[in-house]
């Protein structure tokens, strides 16, 4: 009795041991290819073909290893071709915003400011004592404001209306209340709305716009000449590529930390 015991012991062992086989030799293919798709820098192919032994095979422990230690090297590969690719493009648009950057002026006094502001030189406040005019500035960052100066009676204004002769329009909403200025012959509305580079596309396809400012009672025109559509679209785009560099940078610090802890994991395997 003992005998048979382990005969049908050993000959189950002996079972276990051909379906693993068998199993390990159903992954190899879906291994090889990943290999290839690796060396061949389809990575994302690569890892297809890992998932599906893991998902498909989950008892070929052998074929798994080797995928694991594979999908290391495939991730680091990956990462550096990624960040070598996002230093080309933070390195064009950097490039890009320097001459941007030359045409505006910036506003900031390093005593108390770590983020300052851009926006033409011809908004600068002591060139506009005592007028009404609208300032599309954007700070270091990319965050793209108009602000507009009004000179006249109260209206507090809750809504900037970019309007064409075709009735179409564009509003932008106050992003607080107006901070009033007074000197000896009045005061000013001083407020802050959000804007976006809609505006200053919307002010590109027409050759003529009007600028009104709208409380919840009353209302007020702003002038907006050519030379002011021309200071919009000059901030609009110095927005978007300082928000392209921002989204880049930040884009290469997380891919950095990737390639760091792929590293990592690779030398931990040799040891």
């Amino acid at each position: 009795m003992k005998t048979k015991s382990i005969i049908l012991t050993l000959a189950t062992g002996l079972l276990l041991a051909n379906c693993i086989e068998d199993i390990e030799k159903q992954a190899q293919p879906y291994f090889l290819r990943a290999q290839q798709s690796y060396a061949s820098q389809q990575y994302a192919l690569a890892k297809l073909q890992i998932d599906s032994i893991k998902q498909l095979y989950p008892k070929a422990f052998d074929t798994r290893t080797q995928a694991q230690a594979l999908l290391i090297d495939v991730e680091l590969a990956e990462a550096r071709a990624g960040k070598a690719y996002t230093d080309s493009l933070l390195t064009a648009a950097q490039a890009k915003a320097e001459p941007l950057a030359k045409v505006l002026y910036l506003d900031k006094d390093a005593r108390y400011q770590d983020i300052g502001t851009y926006y033409a030189s011809r908004h600068r406040t002591e060139k506009n004592v005592g007028k009404s005019y609208l300032r599309p500035q954007t700070d270091e960052r990319g965050t793209f404001t108009i602000t507009s100066f009004y000179r006249g009676r109260a209206i507090t204004p809750q809504t900037l209306r970019f309007a064409a002769p075709d009735g179409s329009y564009v509003d932008l909403q106050s992003t607080a209340e107006p901070y009033v200025m007074s000197d000896a012959t009045g005061y000013t509305e001083r407020t802050d709305f959000a804007a976006t580079p809609d505006v200053a596309h919307f002010v590109a396809q027409h050759t003529t716009v009007k600028v009104t400012l709208i409380g919840e009672k009353s209302k007020a025109q702003i002038p907006f000449a050519k030379a002011e559509a021309q200071a919009l679209a000059q901030v609009a785009e110095f927005a978007a590529t300082l928000q392209s560099v921002a989204t880049l940078q930040s884009q290469q610090e997380e891919l950095a930390r990737r390639i760091a802890f792929y590293e990592q994991r690779q030398a931990q395997r040799h040891f």
